[in-house]
């Protein structure tokens, strides 16, 4: 399993899909506290047309929370990349047929998707934490160190473990596609489903999309218990879609 995890390292770097990756998260993460530092002077150059409109627009102030709230605004956007990217992980490996030699050479199955999940969860766990989180961190302490923000952690966590969640679905949908884009399809729909059953107050706070409210967090209008019900959905959630995936790769027909 070493040696595969080693081809899959190799792979994302020879094909430029990591060096890509790591511009992309760290350009997401340069872009909430820059967003977030030049917004008076945004605002100063549309004053004139949006007091034409009948609005007055006073002065406007930003610290480290306008940052975090750019920062939770955009965190779809690397979740969104890491999903297309990982996308074709399987599915590229049925189409060449490279997996066949593999199991050929006593590689078991079990070994192949595991080697899979350990690569695509540890570059979203790197990518996230080291780069999109880290570089917001970074910008955001050196133009506001002043300024405190509760239980900013437990958010960033939360929102890595619903990519988790995410990404959980992904390799799921791996084992029985054919194509990256039926996939993407068979992620969706989960996706819109959950999206759309998020409107029913009962149930919002068991879904994975609470996991995504660490803002309201960081601002006290969530509560930390308020988590809790959605964590234990996701984690199992997360655990349940990989067990199944073993099940279903272990049929298919490579």
């Amino acid at each position: 399993m070493r040696a595969f995890l080693k081809k899959e390292w190799m792979e994302m770097t020879r094909t430029g899909k990591l060096l890509i990756l790591c511009i992309l998260f760290i350009m997401f993460g340069i872009m909430n506290p820059a967003i977030a530092k030049l917004t008076p002077w945004i605002m100063e150059m549309m004053k004139e047309s949006i007091e034409e409109s009948g609005f007055v627009i006073g002065k406007v102030t930003v610290n480290a929370m306008t940052s975090w709230t750019q920062y939770y605004k955009n965190a779809f956007m690397p979740v969104l990349v890491i999903v297309l990217m990982s996308s074709g992980v399987l599915t590229n490996e049925y189409q060449s047929g490279t997996l066949v030699q593999v199991v050929t050479k006593g590689l078991s199955r079990r070994k192949i998707l595991l080697s899979k999940m350990i690569s695509v969860y540890c570059t979203w766990t790197v990518l996230y934490m080291a780069l999109y989180f880290g570089v917001t961190y970074v910008y955001t302490i050196y133009f506001w160190s002043e300024d405190k923000v509760e239980d900013l952690f437990a958010g960033i966590i939360f929102y890595w473990l619903m990519g988790m969640f995410i990404l959980a679905l992904v390799l799921l949908f791996s084992t029985i596609a054919n194509n990256g884009g039926q996939v993407l399809m068979g992620t969706g729909i989960v996706y819109m489903v959950l999206f759309f059953l998020n409107y029913v107050p009962k149930l919002q706070k068991f879904l994975p999309f609470r996991l995504m409210d660490g803002l309201q967090l960081t601002m006290g209008s969530l509560k930390m218990e308020d988590f809790i019900p959605a964590l234990i959905t996701s984690s199992v959630s997360i655990v349940v879609c990989g067990m199944i995936s073993i099940v279903l790769f272990d049929k298919r027909r490579l």
